[in-house]
């Protein structure tokens, strides 16, 4: 039941964030797209009035079907996680607020308190009790029985006590449950310690793969943000300006939401990770 609960919510998380990653990213594809729509329509029109070239024009219109191209997926995208967590909530409507995608906290779960592990656990508990069950139908079984009575023929009453003694005929047998209950615990160690050392290595390569999100999340958050915006920024007012032509205005507008995604990739992959630590289930 703890393990169904377990994975029931590992699966909510998974794919509420991955759905609340999915807005974000058609957000910064409805901007490029907003963005290229404009610019192609504006190189037709500069062509048309012989103040740019076709190449302009034609690469203009290619990078704006591009960009609606992705901008669609990503819409799919979100209509997907959206109809998965639906499912597994088991509603018909959901509503995931438009909201930045955040980066998650890693809960303090040590393996004693894994689902998993507790099974082992009280798997051996069953198994010990039951060895020490058939360990006792070997011993002799003794009774005492107190009785008190009248005899008329002596006109007195009687005290005595009664002793019994039972003593297992099938010992062989009785002796055959042991074996099995002891080969069933041993089998059950076994799997309990695999488990464990299967448990501690999958947790050692999400930890190895978490750093690795980390990093490139806190460069974007230390750096990366204030570098994008910057060439953006710079990109728009040197174009204005007649200090870049058109095709270096949009590879610095490429550069700049590219950063954003990759972003949006290492944090949504973090917070993956962090969601399969918190609840860390063997399949």
């Amino acid at each position: 039941r703890d393990i169904k609960l377990q994975t029931l919510k590992r699966e909510v998380y998974l794919a509420y964030y991955n759905l609340s990653y999915a807005k974000n990213k058609e957000r910064s594809y409805q901007y490029l797209d907003s963005l290229y729509q404009n610019f192609a329509h504006a190189a037709k029109r500069r062509f048309e009035l012989g103040e740019t070239n076709y190449l302009e024009m034609i690469t203009a219109q290619s990078k704006q079907k591009q960009l609606e191209t992705l901008y669609r997926q990503s819409q799919q995208e979100v209509m997907m996680f959206n109809a998965l967590l639906k499912k597994i909530v088991q509603v018909d409507e959901i509503t995931v607020q438009e909201e930045p995608l955040q980066k998650l906290s890693m809960q303090s779960l040590t393996i004693n308190e894994d689902a998993g592990l507790l099974y082992f656990e009280q798997s051996k508990s069953y198994y010990e009790a039951r060895l020490q069950q058939e360990k006792q139908s070997l011993l002799p079984d003794l009774s005492l029985q107190y009785f008190q009575g009248t005899n008329d023929g002596l006109n007195k009453n009687l005290i005595g006590y009664q002793f019994g003694l039972k003593i297992p005929l099938l010992f062989s047998g009785n002796t055959s449950k042991i074996k099995a209950s002891k080969i069933a615990q041993d089998i059950v160690e076994q799997q309990h310690q695999d488990y464990k050392s299967k448990w501690q290595a999958e947790q050692e390569a999400l930890f190895a793969k978490l750093q690795q999100y980390n990093e490139a999340v806190i460069y974007y958050q230390t750096q990366g943000k204030q570098l994008s915006e910057e060439i953006l920024k710079t990109g728009e007012r040197t174009f204005k300006e007649g200090e870049i032509d058109f095709f270096q205005y949009i590879q610095s507008i490429e550069i700049s939401k590219d950063i954003e995604l990759t972003y949006l990739d290492n944090l949504n992959g973090y917070n993956q990770t962090i969601i399969a630590i918190n609840y860390l289930i063997l399949d």
